[in-house]
């Protein structure tokens, strides 16, 4: 493991992001608490962690057990804003192995949603659920921002995707939208191949994609019955992407 006199002569962050990687290897084999001790010191020293993350990281610490210092671990990587891995199907390189992925002719349409933590949580979702492709509309957050990227864990990577204009939406494939004022999802006919429209938390989707889904196959709608009536736009979607995928689901 790298000495503590080592980490101190790093720069803060690295500090911080090293002392994770030591709380990380003492879960599976603890270096002993004096060793550890002086990893704290550094911890508990640095000007980027507030008084309340001191206090939680001391709780943990405490705690002493390898999930405590698990939790160490994730909290500051937390706080440096970095994303932990997944245990992902990886190929021999270590990449994820898209090659595993079974997909259905499932389409999504992404009108004009500004959020690239909500267009990231989707692409995740649509991966998960076979979706085959996912159209972007101009003024969408693109993919590839890294907030989308991060957020998507990669699968920007594993769903293809190409930015287009509704209009240029093939005519052929039936079209329908996730909106509200629509037919619950529990009685909604899915088509086995097709393209579901999502619109925007603010606005919802567009006068042309009502228009489109309604003269093809209309708008389902997720029924709530809370005080708010309304939930995230990529947590619909992936109670839409389900639900889609659990009509057609051959495995």
């Amino acid at each position: 493991m790298i000495t503590p006199k080592k980490i101190r002569t790093l720069k803060p962050r690295v500090q911080l992001r090293r002392s994770a990687d030591v709380f990380h290897e003492a879960a599976a084999a603890d270096p002993g608490r004096e060793y550890l001790d002086e990893v704290m010191a550094i911890v508990l020293a640095s000007d980027i962690l507030s008084s309340e993350d001191k206090d939680r990281i001391r709780l943990f610490y405490d705690k002493g057990d390898s999930l405590s210092y698990e939790d160490i671990h994730y909290h500051l990587l937390s706080v440096l804003g970095d994303v932990p891995t997944e245990w992902d199907a990886a190929d021999e390189s270590g990449s994820i192995d898209w090659s595993r992925r079974s997909i259905l002719p499932h389409y999504l349409f992404l009108d004009h949603l500004r959020s690239p933590y909500n267009v990231g949580s989707i692409f995740r979702s649509a991966e998960a659920f076979q979706v085959a492709g996912i159209y972007i509309a101009p003024g969408t957050a693109s993919p590839e921002h890294p907030r989308a990227r991060r957020t998507s864990r990669g699968t920007v990577d594993g769903v293809d995707w190409k930015e287009c204009e509704l209009s240029a939406v093939p005519s052929s494939i039936p079209v329908f939208a996730l909106e509200t004022g629509g037919e619950d999802i529990s009685s909604f006919r899915f088509p086995e191949h097709g393209i579901c429209i999502i619109g925007s938390e603010e606005d919802g989707i567009s006068p042309q994609a009502r228009s489109m889904a309604e003269a093809s196959y209309g708008i389902v709608t997720i029924p709530q019955h809370g005080a708010k009536g309304s939930i995230n736009v990529s947590s619909a979607s992936a109670i839409l992407l389900y639900k889609w995928q659990e009509a057609f689901r051959t495995e």
